[in-house]
């Protein structure tokens, strides 16, 4: 080989030699992601939203218990709903008892699968859900208080309508603040809510 040819070669692979290193991690000693390089906060941030996002990704089986609760509370919102007109038409108190019945079974029955449903949190979803999940157990919280107002209100004497129906409606906004924490829940966990 001439010496012009081997000159070239040679500025070729010089020239060839840092773009290599830099697609292997090498760079000279230079670090990926140093102060100044303009990507590393984006990329970390990026990153880390996807760790994130992984790490709280609800499996087939959470979803499927999601969903299940949603209906659940939905249903005891619809019983709320209806307590609290049937208090307003003031009709006989047989039907009245039944009807707050029925809804103190619905709402244990959505307090049940919430327990359930936050029980079958992996590790890391626990550590990653951890503020809402705090937001969910104080909206439960509320629901467990206005049960109980419910179930007071069962023993004493018929015919406080008015009260009925004030204690229907806070159970229902109970219940919407406590469905409005499930769906963030389940945002978060990527689960795809029911349209309400």
């Amino acid at each position: 080989m001439n010496r012009p040819a081997s000159l070239a070669i040679g500025i070729v692979l010089l020239l060839c030699v840092p773009s290599l290193l830099a697609q292997h991690g090498g760079g000279g000693g230079h670090r990926r992601g140093t102060p100044g390089t303009g990507t590393s906060g984006t990329s970390d941030a990026s990153l880390t939203d996807f760790n994130h996002a992984l790490a709280v990704q609800a499996t087939p089986d959470q979803a499927s218990r999601f969903l299940s609760l949603a209906k659940s509370t939905e249903a005891a919102r619809k019983q709320a709903q209806d307590l609290f007109r049937l208090a307003a038409k003031a009709d006989e108190p047989a039907e009245f008892s039944r009807h707050v019945a029925s809804l103190k079974d619905a709402v244990e029955e959505v307090q049940s699968g919430n327990r359930s449903f936050v029980k079958s949190f992996s590790k890391s979803q626990k550590s990653g859900l951890k503020e809402l999940t705090k937001r969910l157990d104080k909206a439960d919280s509320e629901i467990a208080k206005q049960k109980k107002a419910l179930d007071q209100r069962l023993g004493l004497p018929q015919g406080d309508d008015e009260g009925v129906a004030s204690l229907a409606d806070k159970m229902e906004k109970a219940l919407a603040e406590f469905q409005a924490q499930q769906l963030s829940l389940a945002n978060e966990m990527g689960i795809q809510a029911p349209a309400q």
